[in-house]
């Protein structure tokens, strides 16, 4: 009951604005597939709970420590947590989500740089998940006018404080052809890296004082 008396007020507090895709696609019956660095998940998670009671939210988790706290706190508000990753678990949690998306019509998140550093890199899951389900990929970036950055995490993980204004961005929907393989493969991944890569730099200076807050260009889906 706190936790979520906590995340009620935290949300009231926040002056979000969105941009780009997400929102029709979240409020839309039909499956979609999300993914961010892990510098950003704090606030991006906590964005799609207001989604969770109509729509089936899946993500991997690893099967870490830090993934058991993870995936109580993503169970606790209403998303489905599907533990493993590329060095334990991994084909089985992928399939898993796969089942969940098209299955269920669920939403299917993977955080793409995980779970060990470097940051920023994308991993080949999402991707490999548009072309099995064929599905697209929405990218993601949050970035708050009020925020701590824990600099000695790998991720140089984010935390917005509550009564901050907050933008969040989303690119145009990616689909992956099913028959795409190899080499052909990887150019999708580095199209989702490279453009998450350029949302991050450019958000920073969203909310710099005495300049425009910097227009992040979201290409028409």
């Amino acid at each position: 009951m706190f936790a979520w008396v906590f995340v009620k007020l935290y949300h009231l507090s926040c002056r979000v604005k969105v941009e780009g895709p997400l929102e029709g696609y979240l409020n839309h019956h039909e499956p979609v597939l999300l993914t961010w660095w892990h510098q950003d998940m704090l606030f991006n998670f906590f964005y799609l709970i207001q989604f969770a009671k109509r729509r089936k939210i899946a993500t991997i988790i690893s099967q870490s420590e830090d993934g058991t706290l993870a995936a109580y706190l993503i169970r606790k508000f209403g998303m489905t947590p599907i533990r493993g990753s590329s060095s334990k678990g991994g084909r089985e949690a992928f399939n898993r989500l796969a089942a969940a998306v098209l299955e269920e019509k669920g939403v299917g998140v993977i955080v793409c740089d995980g779970p060990r550093p470097p940051g920023r890199v994308a991993k080949i899951g999402i991707v490999a998940l548009a072309r099995k389900t064929g599905y697209p990929i929405l990218k993601v970036r949050s970035w708050g006018e009020r925020q701590y950055i824990f600099r000695k995490s790998w991720c140089k993980l984010l935390l917005v404080y509550p009564f901050s204004r907050v933008r969040i961005w989303s690119d145009r929907p990616l689909f992956v052809p099913p028959e795409v393989r190899g080499a052909a493969l990887e150019a999708y991944r580095l199209e989702v890296e490279k453009r998450l890569n350029e949302m991050a730099d450019l958000s920073e200076d969203a909310f710099t004082k005495g300049r425009p807050a910097a227009g992040i260009k979201i290409d028409s889906p």
